[in-house]
């Protein structure tokens, strides 16, 4: 049965949950060996989930529909995104303390109001409508209602109990992994049942994973690194979270924005212009910066050419670049000396009365070393500091 969402799976066996032991916190009334233990204790590490002041967890309270909002969109790390569309509620505003996180919930398509117009903020989660969150939060296959029942009733004795909204879900969700039951419930879904916040930790959890692999097209758009064309910068590292770092000693070239720049001319601290001329890419064509980005720096020596093969020297260091996301972000960096390349014997009598100038010109194309990494968030286009 399972073979129907073969493309959709790819890797999912990653649902489970190994790898999730960075352990945040105990809480008084969460044993080690409790069953949602790990998930919860993931989540409070990543500040999706919090405890009571009391230092209890509380694992079989309810959780409410502005609640659940919030730990929706902080576990698919989006309580940052730009609210582009806003939504009306009767009785919900501005002025609740989960509305941006509740529009944002709305306009990724995981979260909907009511048919009356109302959103309630106070009413609890059900275990069907986290089921329903987890799928929405995916692009999967199309299926039958038809197809749905017959999955479901190999194992849940209470299929036939699911409202018909919740069908397809659940069916979807079976087969990708994504349907929580908490131990002894094994067979039953119990769709119209509160969540408990231990249940809905480990629906979060599940969620966050599958969508690394497979989010809906809004959230792709935003839970994606951007394709490029440009300079790819073949030693970076990337992390599992599209964090990429472009190291020290990597050499970028920039376009010279200054009129002139000599040895014979130019002073300690005078200003130093550039800018990328194409995007800065990984070898997986992710966009690390984006072309024409504004670099600057300054002079930090010069030593005049003179006769008698004294040649010029010259050091130009960057200090900052310009994106869209930062407006003074660190690029620290040298620019590599580019002295005349002619045969010797060609400039030798250049050399023997002035020596060797150094000369940056607008236009020109230099290589700049850099003396610290650049660690960039691919997903937010930000250069992390």
């Amino acid at each position: 049965m399972k073979k129907l969402f073969a493309k959709v799976l790819l890797s999912i066996t990653i649902l489970g949950v190994s790898g999730l032991g960075v352990l945040a916190k105990d809480y008084k009334d969460l044993p080690k060996d409790h069953w949602a233990y790990k998930q919860i204790q993931t989540l409070t590490e990543q500040n999706v989930v919090v405890g009571y002041p009391d230092g209890n967890y509380r694992p079989e309270a309810n959780v409410t529909r502005a609640e659940f909002a919030t730990m929706v969109i902080k576990a698919l790390n989006q309580q940052n995104a730009e609210l582009t569309s806003t939504y009306t509620f009767k009785d919900f505003n501005e002025k609740h303390w989960a509305w941006g996180n509740v529009e944002r919930a709305v306009m990724f398509d995981l979260l909907k109001g009511n048919p009356d117009g109302t959103f309630n903020p106070d009413g609890n989660v059900s275990r069907g409508h986290a089921i329903s969150v987890a799928v929405s939060a995916l692009t999967t296959e199309k299926v039958s209602n038809e197809r749905a029942v017959e999955i479901l009733e190999d194992k849940y004795v209470d299929y036939k109990d699911l409202p018909a909204w919740l069908i397809v879900a659940s069916g979807k969700a079976e087969v990708l992994g994504l349907i929580v039951t908490p131990p002894g419930q094994d067979n039953v879904i119990a769709a119209e049942r509160p969540a408990t916040r231990a249940e809905l930790a480990a629906f979060l959890v599940k969620m966050a994973e599958a969508a690394k692999l497979n989010p809906n097209e809004k959230l792709r758009a935003v839970m994606m690194p951007k394709l490029a064309d440009g300079i790819v910068v073949p030693n970076t590292t990337l992390q599992d979270n599209f964090i990429a770092t472009i190291p020290a000693g990597t050499i970028i070239p920039v376009v010279v924005l200054n009129d002139k720049l000599s040895t014979q001319s130019s002073k300690v601290n005078d200003r130093f212009d550039a800018k990328l001329p194409r995007n800065l890419i990984t070898k997986e064509r992710y966009l690390l910066i984006v072309e024409n980005s504004p670099i600057t720096g300054h002079v930090a020596s010069v030593k005049v050419a003179k006769c008698f093969f004294r040649d010029g020297k010259m050091q130009i260091v960057t200090t900052n670049i310009c994106t869209d996301k930062n407006p003074n972000a660190r690029f620290e960096g040298v620019v590599l000396e580019m002295r005349d390349l002619r045969p010797f014997w060609k400039t030798f009598f250049k050399r023997l009365f002035r020596g060797s100038v150094i000369e940056y010109h607008n236009g020109q194309v230099v290589n700049v070393q850099l003396t610290r990494p650049i660690r960039i968030d691919l997903i937010h286009g930000m250069i992390i500091e």
